[in-house]
């Protein structure tokens, strides 16, 4: 709008107006209302070991999450993050925690690279700052090298 005559004016004769045969509402915008950040550690008596579950398609859900995790010992909780405009679209990563180091580790150990949902995830320690911190042990992509048998097979899928 030009002006606020404009804008009032506007608001004047569209509100409950039809369009497309439905009733609008015209109102004037509000800044959102901001929602106070989660920690990603829930704090309690226990400690918790907190994990990052990456590459995530937008379908995963809290469930599946859980359901991939379930033969893991010691899942304390297990969060997938959404978007905060589309909350009904995955921000594509997830938070798992765990009651001991161990046991976190072992489960890094066990998921890292495993297939959900048709794509492989990317698990690592989460640390105090919120960074992610990738398990030495786990081979970047650039360092794996495909066998000769297998060169041939590789297929990019955009």
């Amino acid at each position: 709008m030009g002006s606020e005559e404009e804008a009032l004016a506007a608001l004047t004769h569209l509100n409950s107006t039809i369009l497309n045969d439905r009733k609008i509402k015209v109102d004037f915008a509000r800044p959102r209302k901001k929602q106070p950040k989660q920690p990603a550690v829930v704090s309690d008596d226990t400690e918790k070991y907190v994990v990052f579950v990456g590459n995530l398609t937008w379908r995963v859900r809290n469930r599946h999450l859980r359901e991939l995790f379930a033969s893991a010992p010691g899942v304390v909780s297990a969060e997938v993050i959404f978007h905060t405009t589309t909350p009904r679209r995955s921000a594509g990563y997830a938070f798992v925690s765990f009651s001991s180091k161990e046991s976190a580790g072992a489960a890094i150990s066990a998921f890292n690279g495993k297939i959900l949902m048709g794509r492989p995830i990317n698990v690592m320690f989460k640390d105090e700052n919120g960074e992610k911190n990738e398990p030495s042990s786990v081979p970047k992509k650039a360092e794996v090298e495909p066998s000769d048998d297998q060169s041939d097979k590789l297929s990019m899928n955009c």
